[in-house]
Parts: C-alpha cells; structure tokens; sequence
C-alpha cells in the first residue's frame, strides 16, 4: 500500500523591510518627480481657459461693434456718473450708475456684453481670489469680473471737445489693430476695482524697475 505522507503549507514570498523601503522610496521619486509637471500643467489649463474666457468678451466685442456701426461699447469709466450730463447708460459690464455691487455679481447681467454671453464663469478667471478683495482698493467690481476694459475707448472720461460735455464714445476706427481693449487685470491698492476699467499701466504686475508693466497680470507667471 502506498503510504501518504501529510504536505508542508507552501511558503508565501513576502517583501523583507529593506525592499518596502526600496519600493517606498521609488514611488517618493516617482511622485517628486511628476508633482511639478502635474502643477505646470493645471498651470496652463487654468491659463488657457483665461485666454479662452479673453477671447469671448472680444467676439462679444465685435458682435457689439457689428449691431452698433462700429461703435465701442461705454467701457464704465467712473460708472458713468461724469462729467455731467453723462450720456451713456450701459456699460460692457453692467447698466451704471452703479454702486457697491460686490455682494450681486449678477450685476453683470445688465452690460452690453451679457446677451452675446450668458455666462458668468466668463467673466472671471479661475485664479481670481475674492478672499483678497482687501487688498483691491474700493473693489467694487472685482466680484463682477477679473477682466477691464481700456479706458482709451472713452478717452478717460474727459469730453470729446472745449465746451462739449458727456463721456467720450468711440468709434473702432479710430485705434490701431494691435491697440488692446481688453485684458485680465490685478488691480491693488487706491481706487482699484472702482468701475468697469482702468489705464492699461495700472495692474499689479510689478517688472524689475519696479513699474508697473501695463496689459499683463502676475497670476500666471507670466514674465516682465
């Protein structure tokens, strides 16, 4: 008779304490080395969808121009209220005169902009913190938008001629190509945030002279 022999349990493979530490410190490496590639490119989603966001509020721009003979829209210069008589009423962003809208972003939806738009994630850009509204001056409009029109369009608010009265309207022609309408701005500071635009030169972007570079905002590394 064949006789049976009762069989060992079969040994499991375990990992020793020196190859955890080994698998342990390659996922450290791994991972060091991934984080900074994964933050550069939620840098550049988040920046191109601000550009994304730029480059509606200008097709809403040529959509405004097209129903208005060219005519810029009222960029909201001292909201509207000088010098008197003002003769606008709606601005890009919102129907002036307006004041301290920062608790109704809805606001927006009375601008010249909002019936190309419909959107209010267009007007602000993701990086914008409302947390930091201490810092934007009188921040009356930086609920409504990270985003400010020139003031050139109205001629910052002075009257188009000696005697006349009325905010400045103009019309495209009158600019270059290239001249900027539009840009995402950091105001601080002042009378910061008070309306609907500002000079190109007043942005937070400070460049190793320590002037301020007009047109450009520090929120997405962008260089001097």
């Amino acid at each position: 008779m064949r006789s049976t022999r009762p069989t060992r349990p079969t040994r499991r493979a375990a990992f020793t304490l020196v190859e955890l530490l080994i698998v342990v410190g390659i996922i450290a490496v791994l991972v060091s080395i991934l984080l900074p590639s994964l933050g550069r490119a939620r840098q550049s989603a988040v920046a191109t969808k601000c550009l994304n966001n730029v480059r509606q509020l200008g097709m809403a721009n040529q959509m405004y121009l097209n129903e208005t003979r060219q005519g810029l829209p009222f960029s909201n210069w001292d909201n509207g209220v000088g010098p008197p008589p003002s003769n606008v009423h709606v601005g890009w962003l919102y129907d002036c005169p307006i004041k301290n809208p920062e608790k109704d972003a809805s606001k927006v939806n009375t601008g010249g902009f909002w019936p190309y738009l419909k959107n209010y994630e267009i007007y602000h850009c993701p990086t914008h913190i409302k947390a930091e509204s201490g810092q934007f001056g009188t921040h009356n409009t930086d609920t409504l938008t990270s985003y400010l029109m020139n003031g050139a369009v109205n001629a910052y608010g002075h009257a188009p001629s000696k005697g006349a009265s009325g905010i400045y309207m103009s019309r495209i022609t009158q600019f270059k190509p290239d001249d900027v309408i539009l840009w995402e701005a950091d105001e601080r500071g002042g009378s910061a945030w008070n309306d609907g635009s500002s000079r190109p030169e007043e942005t937070f972007d400070i460049g190793p002279n320590g002037k301020l570079n007009g047109g450009l905002t520090a929120r997405h590394g962008i260089s001097p």
